[in-house]
């Protein structure tokens, strides 16, 4: 057999080029693959150590008194105190406010958490029409639109099949079984509703959980109110205005919202909704210091069960820029940990 001179050097050149290629894109997926791997095994790192942070807070809610702030650690429990407007008769407990102030806990690996009582949330399922059009107006929904908002939002937790002026009733929706009829059960549930679904409330899911529950009430707590809610009240202030007002609530130097020109939420229209210290239901929000893992689970007490001494309504998890703006921490040296009661130390 013969071969022609001159072929044999190109064609073990085109060979090596082609074995090179090959393992060069090998070699790039196995560096992919390692690198997906290790970063799902760091998210489920993250994902656990949330978890374990978020039953410590649970466990404290259970074993430690509610004061008019928060938890009372190493506190005992006493009514008359609370009613007089003392967060604690013990002078040396530490309170874990319900007011979104972040503790961290974990090491080595730090983790950040954060208690939220129903007082601090906007009420997704108001029938209150005011009410519903002063929430709007801290979207950025025009007034114009308000009222067919509060109709449809009417209509869809009414139990009647009458569409209320400007209302949405079961033929006005492509999707079967809306409206549901029932009271909201969740603050995206809004988004399922007509024309709101469209609207600036739920532009961001993150925001709206953060600043939104199906409440049973329209009062919102000024001492308890979190930067989430703040920061939709003053939309114009810098972070470090609205840090320094979420102090000044905290520590009652402001004690109305008309202080942060947010006048509407300082209406009494309900005098049967009073403030009330925080529970049952609470909200606990754990993350990562840079806010890119990040999880929300509502709860509420139920200490005359011994079965079930707390039920969890719900738990999600959230991300996005305004989640990550709210709750990034900076510096974590400026983060007090989490108070912890005797005998969780004690197993230690």
């Amino acid at each position: 057999m013969t071969t022609r001179n001159g072929y044999a050097l190109p064609l073990t050149l085109a060979a090596i080029i082609v074995i090179a290629l090959v393992a060069a894109i090998a070699a790039e997926q196995v560096r992919s693959s390692t690198r997906t791997i290790s970063a799902l095994s760091d998210q489920v790192r993250s994902r656990t150590a949330l978890i374990s942070a978020e039953q410590t807070l649970i466990y404290e809610m259970l074993t430690e008194p509610m004061a008019l702030d928060g938890i009372a650690i190493g506190s005992q429990s006493d009514v008359t105190l609370l009613a007089m407007g003392s967060s604690a008769s013990n002078a040396e407990s530490s309170v874990v406010s319900a007011n979104g102030s972040p503790y961290q806990i974990g090491q080595p690996t730090p983790v950040i958490i954060r208690l939220y009582d129903d007082q601090a949330f906007l009420n997704a399922a108001s029938s209150d029409p005011a009410y519903i059009s002063d929430i709007l107006s801290l979207f950025g929904v025009p007034r114009t639109d308000h009222a067919r908002y509060a109709a449809t939002l009417r209509d869809y937790q009414d139990e009647d099949d009458l569409r209320t002026l400007s209302g949405a009733e079961a033929s006005d929706y492509d999707q079967p079984g809306l409206p549901t009829n029932k009271p909201l059960r969740d603050a995206l549930e809004l988004c399922a509703i007509k024309y709101w679904e469209d609207s600036p409330v739920c532009d961001d899911a993150g925001r709206l959980l953060l600043t939104m529950r199906a409440r049973r009430t329209d009062r919102i707590n000024p001492r308890l109110t979190s930067e989430a809610l703040l920061d939709l009240m003053m939309p114009e202030d810098s972070p470090e205005t609205i840090t320094e007002a979420h102090a000044n609530f905290a520590t009652m130097s402001y004690t109305r919202f008309a202080q942060i020109g947010a006048d509407a939420f300082d209406i009494v229209r309900d005098p049967l909704s009073t403030l009330n210290a925080p529970g049952p239901i609470l909200t606990l929000i754990t993350h990562t210091p840079d806010a890119g893992t990040v999880q929300r689970t509502v709860i509420e007490l139920t200490p005359n069960s011994l079965i079930s001494p707390f039920v969890v309504h719900s738990k999600y998890a959230i991300g996005g820029d305004y989640t990550q703006n709210i709750l990034r921490i900076e510096r974590l040296d400026d983060v007090a940990p989490l108070p912890q009661t005797t005998s969780i130390l004690t197993e230690r």
